[in-house]
């Protein structure tokens, strides 16, 4: 069986793990946490460029 493992902070990727003693305690005593499968659906990347006043009046030409 595995689980998945979160990093301290969320700062990282989470990992899938064996469920084993060895295992989640090496990882949970430097402050990885147990939590859900991660979702497979990424957010669309932004496109749209957001004028600035300053190119909006072509202050820099």
């Amino acid at each position: 069986m595995k689980v998945w493992m979160y990093p301290p902070f969320g700062i990282g990727d989470p990992k899938e793990v064996e469920a084993t003693p060895d295992a989640l305690t090496k990882l949970m005593i430097t402050g990885w946490s147990q939590g859900k499968a991660p979702t497979t659906r990424t957010p669309p990347a932004t496109t749209t460029k957001i004028p600035t006043e300053a190119t909006e009046n072509n202050v820099n030409d």
